[in-house]
């Protein structure tokens, strides 16, 4: 299978791990590296096994299927954390279905994840796959084919297809084909150094924004400690008294129909139910959405509830909340940042608070959007 370039350099491999794959390595030791017995970091032992499903020994290509089969998917997703994991243990756990949600967002994001594997996916998943691979905007900036498969898939929402124009329109033509004759865009390195521009004011180009959709300036960053002291002060009213002596149903009819002080109170419940009640909440405002959206302190299916609302995420504000809150699952962080203006995202990449997938995406999509365009020029005849 074809591996993409990678955006960074791989790691090392233990001197095992080289040597199991040499044309004239022993069965015996195929089959203890299939079998999980080899005393290898478990990076380049799953990697390992991954490889050997295609061993020409029927008996060591089994054995690391039945390893890989025993292998929890949340510890598979673990292993994909590491932006160093090897090219086809990426693609195994794309391709093999045993991760879904928020665990294939991050395989889908990982830098090494080969152009052939986002083909496939693009080809034959289904909605929610494809909504995942339309967020690794960066891929698709530079392997464009991707397009064209991703508007072939009948499976492939009609608020899909309208993020897919808006990219072709708003980013690849402006940086994949910027002169008459088509330049190749670089590739989008995977660095530790200052962003691009960080000591620089930013030109128009790079701050302009979609129709309607404003940033937060600086001076306006929300203070990390507000939420500790709106929490303090709710503690001290009335209502909290008032709510803490009602059970968990009365407390669930309140959070349907309460006011806006009770809201507030409610949707830190540590019921489930009862939060996600004040979502349903009728006088529910667009600014307690925005409010909700960027608690710390809340559960992580309130979150996930906002996320999922259309109507609620088409505000610049919310969607740039849920970014930014940590508590926020990084598989549905990252179907936002291509919403975000450019130094919403430069925030973004250098936040540490967000989860280390969400900031390589925000900086892979801030240098694109910054990059120069590549000059082209036609010979003279």
């Amino acid at each position: 299978m074809g591996a993409a370039e990678p955006l960074q350099a791989a790691p090392p491999r233990h001197p095992l791990f080289e040597r199991v794959l040499q044309p004239n390595a022993p069965e015996a030791l195929r089959l203890g590296a299939a079998r999980g017995a080899l005393p290898i970091p478990l990076q380049d032992l799953v990697a390992l096994q991954v490889h050997l499903l295609r061993d020409p020994s029927p008996e060591v290509a089994a054995a690391a299927g039945d390893s890989l089969e025993r292998l929890p998917p949340e510890s598979l997703v673990d292993l994909l954390r590491d932006p160093g994991s090897d090219a086809e243990l990426v693609d195994y756990a794309a391709r093999s279905g045993r991760i879904v949600g928020e665990g294939l967002a991050v395989a889908i994001a990982h830098p090494a994840i080969p152009d052939a594997t986002l083909e496939a996916l693009a080809t034959s998943g289904d909605a929610e796959t494809l909504g995942l691979v339309i967020t690794n905007e960066v891929r698709l900036i530079r392997h464009v084919r991707l397009l064209a498969l991703l508007r072939a898939n009948p499976l492939l929402t009609g608020e899909q297809r309208r993020r897919l124009a808006e990219l072709e329109r708003e980013v690849i033509e402006r940086v994949a084909r910027p002169a008459a004759v088509p330049a190749a865009v670089p590739a989008v390195p995977e660095a530790t150094a200052p962003l691009p521009g960080a000591d620089a004011a930013p030109g128009p180009e790079a701050e302009a924004l979609p129709p309607g959709e404003s940033e937060i300036p600086p001076e306006e960053e929300p203070d990390p400690n507000q939420e500790y002291y709106e929490e303090e002060a709710l503690q001290k009213t009335d209502a909290f008294q008032k709510i803490q002596r009602l059970n968990v149903a009365e407390r669930n009819l309140l959070a349907m129909k309460g006011n806006g002080e009770e809201r507030a109170i409610l949707i830190r419940d540590t019921a489930r139910v009862v939060s996600q009640a004040v979502l349903k909440n009728p006088r529910l405002s667009d600014t307690e959405i925005v409010r909700f959206a960027g608690m710390r302190s809340i559960h992580e299916d309130v979150l996930r509830s906002i996320a999922s609302n259309r109507e609620w995420t088409k505000g610049y504000a919310v969607a740039l909340a849920l970014v930014r809150n940590p508590k926020t699952p990084a598989g549905l962080s990252v179907q936002f940042l291509a919403r975000l203006g450019t130094r919403d995202l430069k925030i973004c990449a250098s936040d540490k608070n967000v989860p280390e997938m969400v900031r390589r995406q925000a900086r892979n999509l801030f240098i694109v959007r910054t990059q120069p365009p590549k000059k082209t020029f036609k010979k003279a005849h």
